[in-house]
This record gives C-alpha cells, structure tokens and sequence, in this order.
C-alpha cells in the first residue's frame, strides 16, 4: 500500500502538535497569542488579611415579668348561727340550739333575746 507524501506530511504535522503542547500544555491557560498567560508579580507574593482585633458584643437580655398571684383571702370561722342557716335550719331549730347551748351572748347581737338575726333576720 502506497502512502502519499501528503499524507505523511498531515500525519507529521498533527503528531508534532501533540508534542509541543504534551500533556502539561493542555492544563495551562492558552491566551490569545499562543503562550501561557503570565502571573503577575503582585499576585504571586501572598499578603496576610488584616489582623481584626476581637470585638465584644453585649445582647441584653429579655425583659422578665413576674406575676404574683394575691394571695388566697384567708377564710373567715362561720358563727355557729351561719353555719345552721347554711344548713338549712329553721329559726325555731336556731333559737332551740341556742337555749341548748346556755343562752351564749355572742349568738344575740344586738341583745334582744331573739339569737342569729343577722342570719335569719329580725324575728321579734
């Protein structure tokens, strides 16, 4: 088989590019010229960033509220002339536990004889 002076000059050609540019050749920059592009000086030397002093940062702190709560009101004793009316008692069954008990001063107000009008109201 007869290869052709062309040919070879073609084969030639295309087997001496991938010579020149080898493999180290692809992985450069190409500019517009042909040659690696250069590095300019300034930006080879590395500069260290500027020092930053430490700051403190101050957050203050969210506003609290307290609720107290009042304290329970604190229970009055029943006289013994609420606790019957509370219970459901007649008068008549007042003024017999009160003659029971001996006739105690603290169950008639105003001293009338008549006990727990202020509970069952006025009864004379």
């Amino acid at each position: 088989m007869f290869i052709s002076a062309a040919r070879i000059r073609v084969a030639a050609a295309i087997l001496g590019g991938v010579a020149v540019l080898g493999l180290a050749g692809c992985a450069r920059p190409v500019t517009g010229t042909g040659t690696p592009a250069a590095t300019p000086k300034s930006a080879v030397t590395s500069q260290a960033p500027p020092s930053v002093a430490p700051s403190t940062v101050y957050v203050t702190p969210p506003a609290t509220v307290t609720v107290r709560q009042a304290p329970p009101k604190p229970r009055q004793a029943l006289t013994p002339c609420q606790r019957m009316y509370a219970a459901g008692y007649s008068f008549d069954a007042a003024f017999s536990a009160w003659a029971e008990a001996g006739f105690p001063p603290n169950w008639d107000a105003d001293n009338d004889g008549f006990p727990c009008e202020q509970s069952y109201g006025e009864q004379n």
